[in-house]
């Protein structure tokens, strides 16, 4: 079976057998033999950690949860087009120009972008001049064009063809360069320099597909913030769709499709914790990713979703520096579109291979993050307590 490399660096781990013993009766919602415990912590804090457990799992909400189980036969298909994609010499070379800031070479962008390189080689440009990072300080545009190479790495383009890598590559470049102050013009959305935004950056023949891998939501949700701090009223849900109401009588062309969609949801469902990052997931969970789907269906063409897929696993495969938060919001994203795609009911090989390879990554990361919590010796109280509620947050993706 394969394992990720950071289930295989923690099973070298002296205790790593009796972690997973213990992890796995976490995920069973049963307490551990108190013999277990101090064969992992010692015989002194033993009793403590035990009463601990059972404490937990007596005021937690009983609810039937079956364990997903690890496919032992997933396909390896991403992880070795990104390892091989590493061998490229252009792949090298344009991926050092971003890194050290700098705009790669038109000849090394072609070989991956064919007649779209010009769109490319702008995007890229703008990248750097608006310097945009992600969290680990790197430049944002390297994350797009690792997505570009591997799936074109994997095959995805139709022969002679270079639309599915270049779609990779602009994958995010609506979200993040969209001028917003420009967007919101006026205390309004400002269609008509989407419009010309979108016409500018992406090919036509491309913007279909770009606009489907856009979450537009985030457009409106940002919006909907910057409009009730100007006009000083608090962040609730009802000022919340008090805006929405209002964006629906406005103008907004194919924007007011995400517009009807968000209000309808938000209308029906109690947010909870943070209300901005509650909207956002569950507009991410419930109508981007779906959205995805459903295109993808109605179009007859898997490779849009399946180069979301790529987009998480690439994420996924870059978490090392995120939050602990940002980490499971990132493992349930992966399982999330996992799900979804299974529920596409496909039969394109080449998505259901993806589904399963994110899917079993997912798994193992999660279990990965819980475990080296069980590995601590130290602190150990809080570990565990960290590892149980961790499991509550991943439950997406440790049961089915």
């Amino acid at each position: 079976m394969w394992i990720n490399n950071e289930l295989y660096r923690l099973q070298k781990e002296k205790h790593y057998g009796s972690a997973y013993e213990l992890f796995y009766c976490f995920i069973s919602r049963k307490c551990p033999d108190i013999g277990l415990l101090k064969k992992l912590y010692g015989n002194e804090k033993s009793q403590i950690l035990l009463d601990n457990i059972r404490e937990y799992f007596i005021n937690e909400k009983q609810k039937i949860l079956i364990p997903r189980m690890h496919n032992s036969n997933t396909p390896l298909e991403i992880l070795i087009a990104r390892s091989d994609i590493e061998k490229n010499k252009n792949y090298q070379k344009i991926q050092s120009a971003i890194l050290k800031n700098e705009i790669p070479s038109k000849s090394n962008l072609k070989l991956f972008y064919g007649d779209y390189t010009d769109y490319v080689y702008n995007i890229i440009e703008t990248y750097k001049m608006m310097n945009l990072k992600r969290k680990c300080e790197l430049n944002a545009a390297t994350h797009l064009s690792r997505v570009g190479a591997v799936v074109y790495q994997l095959k995805m383009n139709d022969k002679g063809t270079h639309k599915y890598s270049t779609i990779a590559i602009m994958h995010d470049a609506v979200e993040d360069l969209l001028d917003y102050s420009e967007l919101r013009k006026n205390n309004k959305i400002n269609f008509n320099y989407y419009n010309s935004f979108i016409n500018e950056f992406i090919p036509k023949d491309l913007q279909q597909s770009v606009k489907i891998l856009t979450n537009h939501y985030n457009f409106f949700i940002n919006f909907i913030v910057d409009k009730l701090n100007e006009d000083d009223k608090s962040i609730s849900l009802k000022n919340i769709l008090n805006v929405l109401e209002k964006l629906l009588k406005s103008k907004l062309g194919d924007l007011n499709e995400y517009v009807l969609k968000m209000y309808s949801l938000l209308s029906n469902i109690e947010l909870e914790g943070d209300l901005i990052d509650s909207a956002k997931w569950e507009c991410y969970k419930n109508l981007y990713l779906n959205g995805i789907a459903e295109s993808s269906s109605r179009y007859n063409d898997y490779r849009v979703f399946e180069i979301k897929g790529v987009d998480l696993s690439d994420n996924a495969h870059g978490k090392g520096s995120l939050s602990s938060d940002a980490k499971i919001r990132n493992l349930n994203k992966n399982m999330l579109w996992g799900i979804i795609g299974y529920s596409m009911q496909s039969s394109w090989k080449p998505l259901n291979d993806k589904i399963e390879e994110i899917m079993e990554d997912a798994l193992q990361s999660a279990e990965a993050l819980i475990l080296c919590d069980l590995l601590q010796t130290q602190s150990s109280q809080d570990f565990i307590m960290s590892a149980l509620h961790k499991i509550k947050k991943l439950e997406p993706v440790f049961y089915t």
